[in-house]
């Protein structure tokens, strides 16, 4: 399903061209052409063809949205920029993930691919690359990539990916933020990724460190995906993020109450667990709407240094 959707989506377009194209050559009332008989077969083939790609592209597109509906409640984090920035590279090497694609290509990635990271600390984050923008990036293009870009808008923060070796990072970001405004998801908040750091000499990254903490004041990091622990301040970056909103709480259930139990380990971060007299007691980290749920559900909630 990886490549899958992206290729329906790119096809679909085309064939469906391909058919007014067709219609066009159809012989006048009473008037019949040598070619009109394969002209009729050749619509015909196209438009089930057509129905079939619609039809597998439905499917695919559901499957999509029931895998991101089971994961609602984590936080999810999506690497936008622009094409061969180095997206895939971190995706690959923040999540060890060596089976991550990665090649120095227009579109190297053409469907969203996610990973699961681990931040320390009992968080995760949900890692989704993306493919990568282009300038004037051509309408049918975006509409062949809409599986990618769909994930965008599903992000919790988008983490722009900027190429700091390249002499014109500054107009490929400008280039993303157009096309990200195109996508309706200009609020979402950002956290720019300077990467590539290894490229640049002493004095230009501490030239660059000093433009960008002025431009974009604690909203931006500075990476490397081949440099010994050149991702940690990005893993640090997520962590603070996906901390926002959440607070410390013991937690106490019934201790048969498997399922809700699963609810919180699945929409939290537990820190410790243990049983005392048939409950389960669980220090975690909640937010307040994962806290409202298991409140309803029966557990009690007790935040510490404040009253519940």
């Amino acid at each position: 399903m990886q490549v899958e959707l992206a290729q329906l989506q790119y096809m679909l377009p085309r064939l469906t061209r391909m058919w007014a194209h067709l219609e066009k050559f159809r012989g006048g009332i009473g008037v019949r052409g040598p070619g009109e008989t394969q002209l009729e077969t050749d619509r015909r083939l196209i438009n089930q063809r057509i129905k079939l790609l619609k039809n597998r592209l439905d499917d695919v597109q559901k499957s999509r949205e029931v895998q991101r509906s089971g994961r609602r409640d984590a936080f999810r984090a999506s690497l936008v920029g622009y094409t061969n920035a180095g997206k895939s590279s971190i995706l690959r090497g923040i999540g060890h993930a060596p089976e991550v694609f990665v090649e120095d290509r227009l579109f190297a990635t053409l469907d969203p691919l996610t990973r699961e990271i681990d931040l320390g600390e009992n968080s995760h984050v949900l890692l989704t690359d993306t493919v990568g923008f282009i300038r004037k990036l051509p309408h049918n293009l975006v509409a062949s990539f809409r599986a990618t870009l769909e994930e965008v808008n599903e992000a919790d923060l988008l983490l722009h990916v900027i190429d700091a070796s390249h002499p014109n990072w500054e107009e490929q970001r400008q280039v993303v933020d157009q096309v990200l405004a195109e996508l309706g998801a200009k609020d979402k908040p950002v956290l720019y990724v300077f990467s590539k750091i290894d490229a640049l000499g002493e004095a230009d990254l501490r030239a660059l460190r000093e433009r960008i903490g002025n431009l974009l004041p604690n909203a931006a990091v500075f990476v490397s995906s081949v440099a010994e622990d050149g991702l940690e301040p990005l893993r640090r970056a997520l962590l603070a993020r996906a901390r926002v909103g959440t607070e410390i709480a013991e937690v106490r259930l019934p201790a048969e109450d498997g399922k809700l139990l699963a609810e919180i380990y699945r929409g939290g971060n537990v820190l410790n667990q243990r049983n005392d007299n048939g409950e389960i007691i669980l220090r975690a980290r909640l937010d307040e709407q994962l806290a409202r749920r298991i409140r309803s559900a029966g557990a009690t909630v007790a935040y510490e240094g404040r009253d519940s």
